[in-house]
């Protein structure tokens, strides 16, 4: 009996919380004050929550951005409900955070990979053993974002194929993501292979001298000094880099992962890049708010950014908006339909 009585009593206490952060979010949304679960003050979803606060002044709305939903953290606070809370700040630049505000978010922005794993509950969030099905799209921006992959000239490695047999011990910097898996397992590279000959992975957060210094490099990545894309950005200033192509068949089932498609890395994206690169990229990312979202809310934002264009173009990173790509979503994630009687209205959606 008091067994059953304590699982109730937390019960009770569960609902209460998440009834209240329910709420809190509604009457956010009503004031006109919504919580945007962005990223650090440079990173992508950093400047996509900065353009939608500016974009809804003039419809009346004063936006608070959480400046450390990033990364799986904005999905599950979205999806949850839940307050944001102070993630680890291993190399991260104090001046690109803030405390984040005591408050559920209603608003947020992620990429199409990020937010199709959160949905399915796979990749990052596949620990927590549970689908998040309650986003909905509200647009979706173009941002181009190469999978690179190169050789410090140093090195002498002219092919992918090269590394595994190599002799010499092999540094490698790499992003540990689903595509650059792929790419090393399409060459036979290990971590146990690596350390066998001397060699091994750097971990993306020494200096930018030990970074630039490794052998090879196989990252997402554009050229902006930000926290995500900076490795690029510094390495090709402190090395000289020869670029590696990637084999037809590989190139092939990289276009199939969620989020990339088939891309050209064209002359000059880098230093270094003297000829076209054939290779993928991601593009997509969301701005999404949960089902729960009034149609006016979603249909306002929608209307806002479409009206303040201009935005993307001004910030530091590359930003498109894109009408004919602007209603579409992928891996089930259905559209607002406040958003999309917005673009059906402008003739966006047929």
């Amino acid at each position: 009996m008091h067994v059953l009585l304590r699982r109730l009593v937390i019960l009770t206490a569960f609902l209460v919380v998440a009834f209240a952060g329910a709420a809190d979010a509604q009457d956010q949304i009503a004031a006109k004050k919504p919580v945007f679960a962005g990223a650090c003050k440079a990173c992508p979803w950093g400047i996509l929550a900065s353009v939608t606060k500016e974009a809804l002044k003039p419809a009346g709305y004063d936006v608070e951005i959480c400046w450390v939903c990033w990364s799986s953290f904005g999905p599950r606070e979205m999806a949850d409900k839940t307050k944001p809370v102070m993630p680890p700040l291993d190399n991260v630049d104090p001046l690109y955070i803030e405390t984040p505000p005591d408050k559920v978010p209603d608003i947020s922005a992620t990429s199409e990979v990020n937010l199709v794993a959160a949905w399915n509950g796979d990749g990052p969030f596949a620990p927590d053993k549970k689908k998040r099905q309650n986003y909905r799209v509200i647009a979706a921006l173009q941002q181009p974002n190469y999978l690179i992959t190169a050789a410090n000239k140093k090195s002498g490695i002219t092919k992918l194929s090269e590394i595994k047999d190599r002799k010499k011990a092999t540094f490698m910097v790499i992003d540990p993501n689903e595509a650059t898996k792929d790419i090393l397992s399409h060459y036979g590279i290990t971590e146990e292979g690596l350390k066998a000959k001397g060699g091994g992975f750097i971990p993306r957060s020494v200096s930018r001298e030990m970074r630039a210094a490794a052998d090879v490099f196989i990252s997402n990545g554009l050229l902006v000094n930000t926290p995500e894309q900076r490795m690029w950005y510094e390495i090709t200033q402190l090395s000289d880099l020869t670029y590696l192509e990637m084999d037809e068949e590989l190139l092939t089932k990289l276009a199939k992962l969620p989020g990339y498609q088939r891309a050209t890395m064209q002359l000059s994206t880098f230093r270094g890049v003297d000829k076209p690169i054939p290779t993928v990229m991601r593009s997509v990312h969301y701005i999404y708010v949960r089902d729960e979202a009034p149609d006016d809310f979603a249909y306002t934002v929608a209307k806002s950014l479409d009206e303040h264009q201009e935005l993307f173009r001004m910030q530091a990173e590359p930003w498109y908006y894109d009408t004919r790509l602007v209603a579409t979503t992928a891996g089930g994630i259905p559209m607002h339909p406040g958003a999309m009687k917005y673009y059906k209205e402008r003739g966006y959606v047929k």
